[in-house]
């Protein structure tokens, strides 16, 4: 026995330059080596092998090597080779993946080895992976025989993949051949080969796909390929089938360039069946700062009918979209400064687009307000020039320019004024003429802020804030005569205006402090009150009283109320009154309660005098936990009749998601149907939305 040394004390321990058992001393690593990681090993029986240079572990063996760790019944280690075989519900374990089995021959150094029936959980996907044999062929791949594959817990997972041959590489993709999908044990689904991705950061790869039946499209299908082509760019292709309509074919790219330049633009076109035509809808979102600090935005739209939004619209405000509005634009501020370009185009859907209005320019340059020297008075100047473009109608060319000189005042803490004073002066040009006119204005604001604050002392709420700010203001044009300039829109005619407005503002900013010492303020009371009075009551247009009688000099009562109790509950009120006894003009309500896990409830109405009264609510509900239930409604009280019906149903299992949406409009009944595997995203709709 003088090659051997026996070890029995318990729990023998080899560390570094080695331990003297028995008068034999042997070593895990050369004293002067430092080019590896040392050696620990730790068993209650351990017998060390001199000449061969071998240990035999066994008993609670537990082997380490920086942050890996190899336990079992019983080791044989090499600790000039780094090989290790171990056995007996052997399991290693390094930061990137936790593997078990009941035999493992591994190599350290190398980061190679073999288990034989064996597991391995890589928990930064939570990704499991079993196998009769597996291969590990690097520190990051290995090789699978008879294996399965899942990120699901527990031994009889939800859903896994079954496959003849498998291989992983930690942080990309695990690929397989000959592969069954099973819902529990039960396999539904056979595949030649597939790729599924093993690690956390994006990847390429198919999406899951999304079923559904709609009166308008038939039975549909949508199959979306998400691409990542760089580390700021990805795109997203579908292909989509519709048994009514036809088939589908979608490109979204997304870029993120440079430190604040995104954008986004999207192609889809639908292949008509025999009876219904083709479809083409384009989109495109863009925002950054071009050389020089110039910030150029983009939001484009373009769709070839107006079938497009009630085909595939699946909101409110977009299936019954009767327009598309194109807009490019450009800026450059600099100091008080700010020059700014766009090309504006509003295509109409619903009717003859030959008269529809365009800017096409459209340049502004405004100077915003610098003070004159150390005096109280200020200088300003807005200016556009803008281009105004008819198919079958007028071109016009107007330039515009409205210098201002405008004072501030205050007297103490309680009173502030101002008063300003302008001149617009409008340059027409069209069809060989030229015309201009000038009209001057004048305001004078008086307003105040009064508050006071009172100890409440409570367990959450220690102060009370209340702040009143009256403001009364006075406008006047006069009356000029402006028959010779053309007349396109709004802004080509200034009214006569000689009114005094008054507005008064409470609000109620209440202090909470918590437990923790930490204060925040939290405005639960906001309520503004406001009405304007004509003191020559012509020529004024009011936009939503058109018809409002010249000896009419009150304006409609305007009056907001915003009540927020909790972080979670408001109530918000906006109504316009006629004083002249109109009766209600307008009035809006919305209020809401949640508790901020999931369970919430909305409720909408809104009211317009002789064309609209509407009734939303919308109900959230995670009670249910781990289905997840949300119903809207929006029904037309002056109709009597209900716009719309939405149920999404949506159940989040540990490692999977279930999605069910029912729709229900006028004109249609729809359900779609779709599902997610976690590490595999879902087709979210058919077709492309309008955002």
């Amino acid at each position: 026995m003088k090659d051997n040394c026996i070890a029995r004390r318990g729990a023998a321990f080899l560390l570094l330059a080695g331990m003297i058992f028995g008068g034999c001393q042997v070593f895990a690593q050369d004293a002067t080596d430092t080019s590896e990681e040392p050696v620990a090993l730790e068993a209650e029986e351990l017998i060390f092998d001199q000449r061969a240079g071998v240990y035999q572990a066994k008993g609670d063996v537990l082997l380490r090597r920086g942050q890996q760790t190899l336990a079992a019944e019983s080791v044989q280690f090499n600790e000039a080779t780094g090989d290790a075989q171990a056995s007996g519900e052997a399991r290693f374990s390094d930061p990137e993946a936790v593997a078990t089995g009941d035999v493992m021959s591994l190599n350290i150094k190398q980061d190679t080895g073999s288990i034989r029936n064996g597991r391995i959980f890589f928990p930064k996907t939570n990704f499991h992976v079993a196998g009769s044999e597996i291969d590990k062929l690097s520190k990051y791949q290995y090789h699978i025989q008879d294996g399965t594959f899942t990120t699901c817990d527990g031994e009889r997972p939800s859903w896994k993949f079954s496959a003849r041959q498998l291989d992983v590489t930690v942080g990309g993709y695990a690929w397989a051949r000959h592969v069954f999908f099973h819902i529990y044990d039960v396999p539904i689904l056979y595949l030649p080969v597939m790729g599924y991705p093993a690690k956390v950061e994006r990847e390429s790869g198919f999406l899951t796909p999304r079923f559904g039946q709609s009166e308008k499209r038939g039975t549909e299908l949508s199959l979306v390929y998400y691409q990542v082509l760089d580390r700021h760019l990805d795109a997203t292709f579908y292909v989509d089938y519709f048994s009514k309509l036809g088939v589908g074919k979608g490109l979204e790219y997304r870029y993120i360039l440079g430190h604040d330049i995104e954008g986004e633009a999207k192609l889809y076109h639908v292949s008509g069946f025999d009876g219904f035509s083709d479809q083409v809808a384009i989109n495109w979102q863009h925002e950054g700062t071009l050389p020089g600090q110039v910030r150029l935005t983009a939001d484009a739209q373009y769709v070839s009918d107006r079938s497009y939004f009630s085909d595939f619209g699946e909101v409110a405000g977009e299936y019954n979209q009767d327009h598309t509005e194109s807009v490019v634009a450009a800026s450059r501020h600099w100091g008080n400064n700010n020059l700014a370009g766009q090309v504006k185009y509003l295509r109409q859907l619903t009717q003859d687009d030959d008269l529809t209005l365009q800017r096409l320019p459209e340049v502004r340059f405004d100077m915003l307000r610098r003070r004159l020297g150390y005096s109280p008075f200020y200088f300003g100047l807005d200016s556009s020039a803008t281009y105004l473009w008819q198919k079958q109608g007028d071109k016009v060319g107007r330039l515009s320019l409205r210098p201002a000189l405008s004072a501030q005042f205050t007297h103490g803490d309680w009173l502030e004024a101002g008063a300003e004073i302008g001149y617009r002066e409008r340059l027409y040009s069209w069809d060989g003429e030229e015309e201009q006119k000038g009209v001057p204005d004048a305001t004078l604001r008086l307003g105040t802020r009064l508050n006071r604050v009172y100890a409440v002392n409570g367990d959450t709420v220690s102060k009370i804030q209340h702040i009143l700010q009256p403001e009364v203001a006075y406008y006047y044009v006069p009356g000029v005569n402006q028959d010779d300039l053309p007349r396109l829109e709004f802004d080509d005619f200034i009214g006569r205006r000689n009114t005094l407005s008054y507005g008064l503002v409470n609000r109620l900013v209440a202090r909470l402090d918590s437990a923790q010492g930490q204060t925040d303020y939290h405005e639960f009371l906001y309520l503004r009150v406001a009405q304007e009075y004509d003191f020559s009551a012509t020529q004024h247009v009011d936009l939503l009283a058109p018809d409002r009688e010249e000896d009419e000099r009150w304006s409609d009562l305007r009056t907001e109320l915003i009540v927020r109790p909790t972080r979670y509950s408001y109530v918000d009120l906006d109504s316009r009154l006629s004083t002249n006894g109109g009766g209600l003009r307008t009035f809006g309500a919305e209020g809401g309660v949640g508790d901020g896990r999931g369970n919430a409830l909305a409720l909408l109405y809104r009211y317009r005098e002789g064309e609209q009264e509407y009734l939303g609510t919308n109900l959230s509900l995670a009670w249910l936990k781990p289905v997840y239930l949300n119903y809207q409604r929006r029904y037309a009280l002056n109709d009597s009749v209900t716009l719309e019906n939405v149920l999404n149903l949506e159940y989040r299992a540990q490692c999977w998601g279930l999605f069910v949406s029912w729709r229900d409009r006028q004109d249609e009944q729809q359900v779609t149907i779709s599902f997610a595997l976690t590490g595999i995203g879902r087709a979210y709709r058919s077709g492309m939305s309008f955002p």
